[in-house]
């Protein structure tokens, strides 16, 4: 006697909601959950001012934020919500309506403001868009210790707020230097193309000091000729012999105070310098540091890729 069979129609069907379930479940969790949920770190992510939802989205996608580009769409449709133009700090972690609703929320940050190594006072107020006199009373006897970095500050910061918050980030960041470290640190920063180079230049300045040499660095030059356009500017031998006490050709030691704000490595650099043969070093047309143990070396370093 034949066993009764179950219908194949049915059993079909079973198969078929089963798999569909797993389906609609799956679609669920990748267009509606976080592109990675074991990855909390936080990534900047700019709205401009008139940018559409459809260009967010997309600029979302790809920076690897959300999955889908039509679905955020509809979340913000649906619950009418107002994207805002600014700087937002967003993780990968966060589903689809958490994004949303951190661009829509007030934790936009309206400016955004990059500060390189070895820019001196007056090139930070210029960068952040503000006064250079007000700046420099908000920050007098600071030099050095503003840290370079991105910040991220509302539109119309003033003077005073943004040397704070630079200064607080150097406190966190650097913590306690003495002076004459911060000093050398600035003069690294500046005189360096590379941080490998940093520390053999803060051992060779160290060894001109000991032995009482003056340091003769165009940098420090430089500093007290710098004008507005032109901070930095070349230096002729007439400039080496100008009166100043930032002048490193005529003063033995280093300069009363820094001459720049350095960065991290430059100031491991000043704490930690290395030892070497070389008393002397150049850059040659390419920015490749060429080092002497002699005045004769570096003559000849001079004439081979300077001149």
């Amino acid at each position: 006697m034949t066993k009764p069979q179950r219908p194949t129609v049915a059993r079909f069907l079973a198969k078929f909601s089963f798999v569909l379930i797993l389906a609609i479940c799956g679609i669920f969790f990748y267009v509606f959950g976080p592109v990675d949920a074991k990855n909390g770190a936080l990534q900047d992510f700019e709205i401009k001012k008139g940018e559409s939802v459809t260009t967010i989205a997309s600029n979302l996608k790809s920076a690897g934020l959300i999955r889908s580009v039509q679905y955020f769409r509809l979340l913000v449709r649906f619950n009418k919500l107002t994207l805002q133009a600014g700087s937002f700090k967003v993780s990968r972690a966060a589903p689809p309506n958490q994004v949303a609703l951190i661009l829509t929320q007030g934790k936009a940050v309206d400016k955004k403001i990059t500060i390189p190594e070895g820019y001196r006072l007056e090139q930070i107020a210029e960068t952040a868009g503000l006064p250079v006199k007000d700046f420099l009373v908000a920050a007098k006897g600071m030099e050095g210790q503003l840290f370079p970095d991105t910040y991220f500050v509302k539109e119309g910061i003033t003077a005073t707020e943004l040397v704070k918050i630079m200064h607080d980030n150097f406190l966190k960041k650097v913590g306690t230097i003495d002076k004459n470290t911060l000093i050398l640190a600035s003069l690294i920063e500046r005189e360096t193309r590379g941080d490998a180079e940093k520390p053999v230049v803060a051992g060779i300045l160290n060894k001109r000091m000991e032995a009482g040499w003056a340091l003769e660095l165009d940098a420090t030059v430089q500093y007290f000729l710098g004008k507005s356009g032109n901070w930095w500017p070349n230096t002729t031998l007439l400039d080496r012999k100008l009166k100043s006490p930032y002048n490193t050709y005529l003063n033995q030691g280093l300069p009363p105070g820094p001459i720049c704000n350095p960065g991290l490595s430059s100031i491991k650099a000043a704490q930690n310098p290395e030892s070497s043969p070389y008393w002397f070093y150049l850059h040659d047309r390419s920015g490749v540091i060429r080092y002497g143990a002699t005045l004769a070396d570096h003559n000849q370093n001079i004439a081979k890729y300077i001149r």
